[in-house]
C-alpha cells in the first residue's frame, strides 16, 4: 500500500495526458465496427444465386449454406 501512495502522485500527474486521448475511443470503435463488417463480408461472400437443374436459387443469408427457390428457368453459363 505505501508503494502505491508513492506513485500515486505521478499517476496523478499522467492523468491529463491520458485523458486528452479518450474522446477517440468512439471513433476507434466505429472504425473498428466498420472493418469487422467489411472483413466478415468478404470472408463469407458466395454469389447469392445458384442454378441446379434448370432451377433457380437464392441464398438465405450471407453467412448460411440454405438456398430458397426463386423461379423455374434460369441459364447456366457452366
Amino acid at each position: 500500500m505505501k508503494d502505491l501512495l508513492k506513485i500515486l502522485p505521478q499517476i496523478l500527474n499522467l492523468m491529463p495526458g491520458i485523458v486528452q486521448y479518450i474522446k477517440y475511443i468512439p471513433i476507434l470503435l466505429i472504425l473498428a465496427g466498420v472493418g469487422y463488417g467489411a472483413y466478415y463480408y468478404f470472408l463469407n461472400y458466395k454469389d447469392p444465386y445458384v442454378c441446379i437443374e434448370n432451377q433457380l436459387f437464392e441464398q438465405a443469408r450471407i453467412d448460411s449454406n440454405v438456398y430458397l427457390f426463386k423461379g423455374d428457368i434460369c441459364v447456366s453459363n457452366k
